[in-house]
């Protein structure tokens, strides 16, 4: 049952492990200096931000405490993004509610929309996370530990598709950082054990 240090100091011991690995991986498969490091230090940090993340369900966790303000940026990010990035499926969303009756732009009805769910999850996000959060409950599991992996994965091939140098994170660099991540959540749970 490790407290925050602990799951702090694990989790950098195994992120500092992890990016030397990864970093002779990425180089024997013959990536550049620049590409080893950032795949490296993308992995090491992803280790150590997983080895924190299961405690995100304690009430006086440094993790839980920051995040109601990271799940408020998300939510308004979430929004944004979707609006900038994907304005097509905001007037596809538009265009359902106009099949309601409701009269306007397919575009402006699809904000609206957004900016409503946006203000209800705000709204109601915290108490719905307090009461379906326990300490040492679904985020301490193999499902949560699978859950992250994938969310890591996904996010690193769409940060990947961005190109620049974000690119190098694109196919077996973006599983390197999702296995980090899932690892990350290990550490914590052997921490804990």
């Amino acid at each position: 049952m490790g407290n925050f240090d602990e799951h702090l100091n694990a989790g950098k011991a195994a992120g500092l492990l992890a990016a030397v690995v990864v970093g002779f991986l990425v180089l024997d498969r013959g990536g550049g200096i620049g590409e080893t490091i950032i795949v490296a230090a993308g992995v090491g940090g992803v280790l150590v931000v997983g080895s924190l993340l299961p405690d995100v369900d304690h009430q006086a966790s440094k993790p839980r405490q920051a995040a109601g303000s990271l799940g408020t940026l998300t939510v308004v990010g979430g929004v944004i993004g979707l609006v900038v990035f994907a304005p097509d499926s905001v007037a596809l969303l538009g265009g359902l509610v106009s099949t309601l009756g409701v009269g306007g732009s397919p575009s402006t009805l699809g904000i609206g929309v957004l900016v409503i769910g946006a203000v209800v999850l705000l709204a109601t996000g915290g108490d719905t996370f307090d009461s379906l959060t326990t300490h040492r409950g679904f985020t301490h599991s193999l499902p949560f530990v699978a859950l992250v992996g994938l969310t890591a994965l996904v996010a690193t091939q769409q940060l990947a598709s961005l190109g620049g140098v974000l690119g190098v994170f694109e196919g077996q660099n973006g599983v390197l950082v999702a296995g980090a991540a899932a690892a990350g959540v290990l550490v914590h749970l052997a921490v804990d054990s």
